[in-house]
């Protein structure tokens, strides 16, 4: 048992459980062990229709951990973002520490994350380490880099390096990692590795609802106003399962990306930001064509129209012809 040190700042560890019987026990074990002292948990239960309940309440009943506050709610679904908003209003602690209910923290990543966000101050909102890719079973695995032929080019275990691969992004550079521009050309942050200032996600709003590129989307918000800072280091373990990859699932990913960017577009051409924004704007457009070409085609001729973008092609054209 270990008693909460009120000289140090309450974190909250919010864990939104939905349909993970098989992993969530060893969700919550992974929360249990922390070494950090002052936490609060908030379980919610989003839903689940599996036996995710019971294990929740077999787990809660036999777990020896003293918390400042342990709270579960259980509630019909709403969906991720809904449910993240409520959990930022139920939350106490002055930093949030999400975690879905199939992912596993290692044991000390919030005390090294708020330490370094203590050191920080206030300039600073978010901070993260790396985590690594497992699967079903909880062994480390590698994802595939590949070419648009399938054509394997690289393979990476840690999610920072997979998703920031081939986007020249010096993410190691404290002045590059998290910072707006950076964000703009694409999510390539581990949400599970991280921890978040609460009243900084107040400030910006939280959550829009439905949108399932959640953490992309607060990224960006929180990238205009704060800094986000990294520890080099394996915070946690990113669960990769059939359910990461659905078709459906990319399709709503996709529409949510083109529906962000455009969402962004103005703050971003204020910002003199084009070259950022375009280049992953007309990837989406491309990849919605697939999907849908009818909509791939209506926004192209909205593109047609729209002299920002007249102006991005022109600084291209002027680049190759300096070089």
């Amino acid at each position: 048992m270990r008693i909460a040190n009120t000289h140090m700042p309450l974190v909250t560890v919010i864990i939104p459980a939905y349909n993970h019987e098989h992993f969530v026990r060893e969700c919550l074990n992974s929360v249990e062990k922390q070494t950090y002292s002052n936490l609060e948990l908030l379980i919610i239960n989003d839903g689940s229709v599996d036996d995710s309940n019971r294990i929740i309440e077999e787990w809660i009943v036999v777990q020896k951990r003293q918390w400042v506050r342990l709270k579960y709610i259980q509630q019909e679904n709403q969906g991720l973002t809904a449910t993240l908003n409520s959990a930022i209003i139920w939350a106490e602690g002055k930093y949030i520490s999400p975690i879905a209910s199939d992912d596993i923290l290692c044991e000390d990543k919030i005390e090294l994350l708020v330490k370094v966000l203590e050191d920080k101050g206030a300039s600073h909102a978010v901070a993260f380490g790396n985590a690594m890719f497992i699967d079903e079973s909880g062994r480390a695995i590698s994802k595939e880099i590949l070419d648009s032929k399938g054509n394997i080019l690289d393979r990476h275990t840690l999610f920072l390096n997979y998703y920031a691969y081939g986007r020249n992004l010096a993410w190691s550079n404290p002045a590059v990692f998290g910072s707006y521009c950076s964000l703009l050309s694409g999510n390539y942050l581990p949400a599970m590795s991280c921890i978040i200032n609460t009243e900084a996600i107040k400030s910006v709003g939280g959550w829009t609802a439905k949108n399932t590129v959640e953490d992309w989307e607060l990224w960006l918000k929180l990238a205009k106003n704060y800094k986000f800072i990294l520890v080099d280091k394996v915070v946690a373990l990113y669960r990769w399962h059939d359910n990461n990859t659905s078709k459906t699932k990319r399709e709503r990913i996709l529409r949510d990306s083109i529906w962000l960017l455009e969402k962004e577009r103005e703050y971003a051409m204020k910002s003199k930001l084009h070259r950022f924004f375009f280049p992953l704007y007309l990837y989406n457009l491309k990849r919605l064509r697939e999907v849908n070409p009818r909509e791939a085609f209506v926004k192209s001729l909205r593109l047609l129209k729209d002299w920002e973008f007249y102006y991005y092609c022109l600084s291209k054209i002027k680049q190759k012809l300096i070089v």
